[in-house]
C-alpha cells in the first residue's frame, strides 16, 4: 500500500507535472524541508504556498481563506520544533498561533535565565512600557448593584445562627470582579476599586481563618470593621482556587494580618489541586514560608512549559523564580514579559470581553510585594495600577 506521500508522487509523474505544481506538492516539500533542517527550502516552499493561497482567493474573501491551514500548521511545526520563525511577514501567519499565543517583546528565555541583551539595554534606558488596549465595556449597573447588595446582606449583622459560607466565597469573588471591570474603566485608581481589593482580601483571609478553626466550631471574623460568626468547614469553598485569589490581594493590599492565615494553611489545606495551576500555588506557599522555594519555583516553571499550548493563561512562573533568586532586574523583565502575554492571551475571539482581561491579577500581586521589599518596579503599563503600587510601600 502506497503511503500519501507516495501517491502524489506517483500522481505528478503519471501527469508529467513537477510535483509542487499538484496540489499538495509545495506542502510536502515545506515537510521535507523541515524533517532535513533546510531552512531555505523550507522558507521557499512556505513562500510557494503562501503565493499560491493568495492568488487563489484574490477574487473574494470567504473564512476559509482568511487562515490558510496548511502553511499556518507548517509554520507553526517550524517554530516549535526548531525555533524559525516565519521569513515571510504576512497577516496570514498569526504570530500568537504560529507560536501558540507566546508574545513579542521582551522576554527572559530558558526558563527565566538567558535575558535578550536588547531587553536589558531597554530596561537601563527607562521603564520598559506595556500598552493595554482600550476596552469598550461599561460596568453593567445591575450587576454592580447586585454584587453591593451581596456585600450588604453578608455584613448585615443579627441572627442567632452562624452565616453561610458559601455567601463569603461569593463576596470575594463579586469584589474581584468589580475591579477588574472598574479597572478596564478606569485610568486612575478609584475609592471604589481600593474598596474593592481591601474587602476582597479581608474575605479571603476569613475564608481561610475558618478553614484552620475545628470543623463544626464556631469562628468570628472582622470584615470592614463587622464581627461576623461562621461555622467552620473545609472543602472547594476555601480550597486551592479560593486560596490563589486570597493570596493574590493580600500581597496586593500589603495585609499582613490577611496573609498570615493563608500561609498557615496552603492551597492544599482543605482540598487536593488538581489544576494546571497547582505547581504555582505550590511555588508561591514555599515562597511565603520559605520552604524549599527553589526547587518548588523550579517545578513550577516545568508545568508552566509543559501547559503553554494548553489554552489557560497561565499564572508567571518565571516571575515567581525571579522572585525566588531575588534577582531585580531579572524580575522586571519577566514583569514585562508576563504582561504581554496576558495581553497576547485575552486579544483572542471573545476575551478581550472578559474582566480578567483588564488585570493580571497575579503579576500585579507580585509586583506589589517586591516593591514592598524595596525593588523599583521599572515597568509602566495600565495593567500596573499606578495607585496601588505607589501605595505598595518599601517596608
Amino acid at each position: 500500500m502506497y503511503k500519501r506521500q507516495d501517491r502524489v508522487r506517483a500522481r505528478a509523474e503519471q501527469t508529467g507535472e513537477p510535483l509542487p505544481a499538484r496540489p499538495g506538492g509545495a506542502a510536502l516539500h515545506a515537510l521535507r524541508a523541515l524533517a532535513a533542517e533546510d531552512r531555505d527550502a523550507f522558507d521557499t516552499a512556505l513562500a510557494d504556498l503562501l503565493t499560491r493561497h493568495a492568488a487563489l482567493h484574490s477574487a473574494s474573501a470567504t473564512p476559509g481563506s482568511l487562515l490558510p491551514l496548511v502553511p499556518l500548521a507548517l509554520a507553526a511545526l517550524a517554530y516549535r520544533t526548531l525555533g524559525w520563525s516565519p521569513a515571510v511577514r504576512t497577516d496570514y501567519l498569526p504570530h500568537a498561533l504560529v507560536t501558540g499565543f507566546e508574545t513579542r517583546g521582551p522576554r527572559v528565555a530558558g526558563l527565566g535565565r538567558d535575558r535578550r541583551p536588547d531587553a536589558v539595554a531597554a530596561l537601563a534606558a527607562g521603564p520598559l512600557t506595556v500598552e493595554r488596549p482600550a476596552f469598550s465595556w461599561t460596568v453593567h449597573l445591575k450587576a454592580e448593584a447586585l454584587y453591593e447588595e451581596h456585600v450588604t446582606e453578608l455584613l448585615a449583622a443579627g441572627g442567632e445562627e452562624p452565616h453561610a459560607l458559601w455567601r463569603l466565597g461569593r463576596a470575594m469573588g463579586d469584589q474581584e470582579r468589580l475591579f477588574k471591570w472598574r479597572s478596564g474603566v478606569s485610568g486612575t485608581v478609584t475609592d471604589e476599586q481600593l474598596r474593592n481589593v481591601r474587602l476582597a482580601s479581608q474575605m479571603g483571609a476569613a475564608l481561610f481563618r475558618v478553614a484552620r478553626a475545628e470543623p463544626g466550631a464556631e469562628v468570628e471574623v472582622v470584615i470592614d470593621g463587622r464581627p461576623l460568626r461562621y461555622r467552620a468547614q473545609r472543602g472547594e469553598k476555601n480550597g486551592p482556587g479560593p486560596w490563589h485569589t486570597a493570596t493574590a490581594f493580600a500581597l496586593i493590599t500589603g495585609s499582613r494580618e490577611d496573609l498570615a492565615p493563608l500561609v498557615l494553611t496552603g492551597p492544599t489545606y482543605t482540598a487536593p489541586d488538581g489544576s494546571a495551576f497547582s505547581a504555582y500555588r505550590e511555588a508561591l506557599h514555599a515562597y511565603l514560608t520559605g520552604t524549599d522555594c527553589e526547587a518548588a519555583a523550579e517545578q513550577a516553571l516545568r508545568q508552566a512549559e509543559k501547559a503553554r499550548d494548553w489554552g489557560w493563561a497561565m499564572p508567571p512562573a518565571v516571575l515567581l523564580s525571579q522572585l525566588v533568586e531575588g534577582d531585580e532586574e531579572s524580575f522586571n523583565l519577566a514583569l514585562a514579559d508576563a504582561l504581554e502575554a496576558h495581553r497576547a492571551h485575552y486579544q483572542v475571539a471573545d476575551r478581550a470581553d472578559d474582566p480578567d482581561a483588564a488585570v493580571d491579577l497575579d503579576a500585579l500581586a507580585l509586583a506589589c510585594h517586591a516593591r514592598r521589599r524595596g525593588w523599583e518596579i521599572r515597568v509602566d503599563s495600565a495593567y500596573l495600577p499606578k495607585g496601588l503600587l505607589q501605595a505598595a510601600e518599601p517596608f
